[in-house]
């Protein structure tokens, strides 16, 4: 069986635009909400954002040819990049090559949509055709994943999985497969997303954004945060990797798609999904429950989803669970759609490496009403022995992906 370890990563992020900013402000419980800029903050009554905010700072902001595409498209560009750089692939762009890039997300290129709709002010009496050719060409979500790839030199095949808030780990899920099956030797996984009008209202119109701070799992939590961003793991085949003397970061061992089918937007009550997931994760690396180091959970900071989310834990790991380390990095970047998971997963192959446990912020009271208490990690890192990990993601629809990853040894 080919094993598939993690040899690079990149971020996009709220809390800054490389690996240091990141995990450095995970680990000091800073936080990248912030008021909301990119939108008139005025006509939101909870105006809090999770911006990108040093994009002006990275190389592939100045490049020009990118502004016809949607910003997770640059995004991506330069996560991707970073994520390359990190794991020591030179790429020769004039060798074939079978490196593949797969890209969650869950609005795309939505914000094309948005400029293009302030750019011309449409009217009844206007012609829709002054919507150029270039917009609507560049509007397919599969342009994230395959403008990624072209400009990154990847020949081994593209694809865009557009599966919500669960999408960057149903796009590692996927990229872990097609490197075990030996279709590739590399492929860059993760999730895009960019900062959405569409994507804040809805989220308004939901009455799902927090008042205050985001508060995961705590009793009077009242909401997410909508951020925005892009995190790429670089998955390799562990022999292509030590043939090139490629640094590991950690091993990907198993991972699990499922469907609750339950509602369009509500959890399954008894994280039906969640539970099947998280099982089926953990047969697939052959560990059990109690092989678990830390759970990295989806977290949002609603009503419904941790309610969902804590029965589901309860419910794979029973009374155990109080020994399992669980915290929300949401709480500290807010809830990057596609890209939330992507994030996630990159701060699990950090844990595994520093071997510490970023932490749950702004919690103060646990939900009295979870069937077990949470070591939700509050507040303040943890230093501990890390060998396994789950990660799980959650999204609109009951799409459910857990993926476990464990230290290189």
């Amino acid at each position: 069986m080919r094993r598939v370890v993690v040899t690079g990563i990149g971020v996009v992020s709220p809390l800054g635009s490389d690996i240091q900013s990141f995990w450095g402000g995970l680990m000091d419980s800073q936080s990248g909400i912030d008021t909301l800029s990119k939108l008139d903050a005025d006509k939101y009554p909870r105006p809090l954002a999770a911006e990108v905010k040093d994009w002006d700072q990275l190389p592939q902001s100045k490049d020009q040819s990118l502004n016809t595409y949607g910003q997770a498209v640059g995004y991506s560009v330069a996560a991707g990049s970073m994520a390359l750089s990190d794991a020591g692939l030179n790429i020769d762009p004039n060798r074939p090559n079978n490196y593949g890039v797969l890209i969650g997300t869950t609005m795309g290129n939505q914000d094309l949509v948005e400029r293009a709709i302030d750019r011309h002010d449409l009217q009844e009496d206007q012609d829709p055709a002054i919507v150029s050719k270039t917009d609507i060409q560049n509007f397919s979500p599969a342009k994230l994943s395959a403008e990624t790839a072209k400009r990154l030199a990847m020949y081994g095949g593209s694809a865009t999985l557009v599966n919500a808030c669960a999408a960057g780990n149903y796009s590692v899920g996927v990229g872990f497969d097609r490197i075990r099956s030996g279709r590739n030797d590399v492929i860059l996984a993760g999730g895009a997303d960019p900062f959405s009008r569409t994507c804040y209202t809805i989220f308004h119109r939901l009455n799902a954004s927090t008042k205050g701070p985001c508060r995961p799992f705590d009793e009077h939590r009242d909401g997410m945060v909508v951020g925005e961003g892009a995190a790429f793991l670089v998955l390799e085949e562990l022999q292509h990797a030590k043939a090139r003397n490629a640094k590991i970061y950690a091993e990907v061992t198993g991972y699990a798609l499922t469907c609750d089918a339950y509602h369009a937007t509500a959890p399954h009550p008894e994280g039906n999904g969640a539970v099947r997931a998280m099982e089926q994760a953990l047969k697939m690396a052959d560990i059990e429950t109690a092989d678990i180091d830390y759970i990295s959970a989806h977290g949002t900071g609603t009503r419904a989803n941790d309610e969902s989310e804590a029965i589901a834990l309860h419910r794979v790991f029973g009374d155990t669970l109080r020994e399992v380390p669980v915290s929300s990095i949401k709480s500290l970047i807010g809830h990057c759609m596609g890209a939330a998971s992507g994030f996630e997963a990159v701060a699990c192959v950090l844990a595994l490496k520093e071997q510490a446990l970023p932490p749950t912020a702004n919690t103060e009271t646990l939900d009295p009403a979870f069937p077990y208490p949470l070591d939700i990690i509050p507040n303040h890192a943890r230093e501990a022995k890390v060998d396994h990990v789950l990660s799980n993601a959650f999204a609109f629809g009951g799409n459910v992906a857990s993926i476990v990853m464990s230290r290189y040894e």
